[in-house]
């Protein structure tokens, strides 16, 4: 056991890492029952620690700190795991009990994704998670909280269900592959396998959803809108891609200005004009550029970025 918590360590470790197997992660977690085990328990007691620093610091003994080698890239948490198994974490376990009266509480972990970068993430029910750029995610437990976008590959385990708060839209799924984008102007569902069930106050009642369809939300003007999708296309933003079936450019501008890292912004008055389409991220031209000449737009350098108006005649 004292070796599946050292592995379970190091797993925990690399995510810190852009060059993270999460391939070789997946399939260390399924190999064997008490590596998923062991990864639950160091990642909880990870989270405890964080929320309870000052109050385990009352707890403990003082200790002389630790010399850091000058190539440690990442000294605070080798340091936080190098008594992985011993007495420490034993202690620590122990007081992460004492702050907690009246049974478990699930741990709040929040995550958050770069401007221009995606950040992928493995949660301990074997869910993973590509997290677009400029997005954040809120997990506790099985109820999820999602700002921005994602895509998500939940795995089916009988019994549980997994609920993702996206604005006013809960999505709650038993096991499939899915995206959810959120906005303030609107919200995108769209499932590329399995089924899932999206409801709002904003609808009757629960709308399934399987393979190949999708939910559009309009904020703006209250509308919600059944879609057809290709099941390959959802989530092409982590291969470089943009497509859009008639996408409000209020929200597209959006989307491209998370994946590009350029600010973009429409005039109000096309704001709700609709767009289908292709925007590649990364062939050398600004995606503004190319919605643009698509449209027939008037590309406009303002401050801090690129203004979409209509092209005067």
């Amino acid at each position: 056991m004292e070796r599946i918590r050292e592995e379970a360590a190091g797993w925990l470790i690399r995510q810190q890492d852009d060059a993270m197997d999460w391939e070789g992660f997946t399939a260390w977690l399924e190999a064997d029952p008490q590596h998923r085990a062991a990864y639950d328990e160091l990642a909880l007691l990870e989270v405890d620690l964080d929320a309870h620093a000052p109050m385990v610091a009352e707890y403990l003994p003082t200790a002389q700190p630790l010399p850091e080698p000058a190539n440690d890239v990442q000294p605070i948490r080798w340091k936080r795991w190098a008594g992985v198994g011993g007495g420490v974490a034993a202690a620590m376990l122990v007081v992460g009990l004492t702050l907690q009266p009246g049974g478990p509480v699930d741990a709040v972990q929040d995550y958050q994704s770069s401007n221009a970068k995606s950040s992928q993430i493995a949660l301990a029910d074997g869910t993973r998670v590509v997290l677009a750029p400029a997005s954040r995610l809120r997990v506790r437990g099985s109820e999820l909280d999602l700002q921005g976008t994602g895509y998500f590959e939940v795995p089916h385990r009988s019994g549980r269900k997994l609920t993702i708060q996206a604005g006013d839209i809960a999505v709650t799924d038993i096991g499939t592959k899915f995206s959810i984008g959120n906005e303030p102007e609107g919200a995108i569902v769209d499932v590329a396998e399995g089924s899932l069930s999206v409801t709002s106050r904003r609808l009757a009642s629960p709308i399934q959803l399987k393979a190949g369809r999708g939910i559009r939300v309009d904020r703006s003007n209250g509308t919600v809108r059944l879609a057809d999708i290709d099941p390959s296309h959802v989530a092409s933003w982590r291969t470089g891609k943009l497509q859009f079936d008639q996408v409000p450019l209020s929200l597209v501008v959006k989307d491209i200005s998370r994946y590009s890292g350029q600010r973009v912004t429409v005039a109000q008055a096309i704001a709700s004009q609709p767009f289908s389409g292709v925007i590649a991220i990364n062939d050398g031209q600004s995606p503004a550029q190319t919605l643009a000449q698509i449209l027939s737009l008037e590309a406009k350098p303002v401050a801090g970025g690129i203004r979409l108006e209509p092209r005067r005649r």
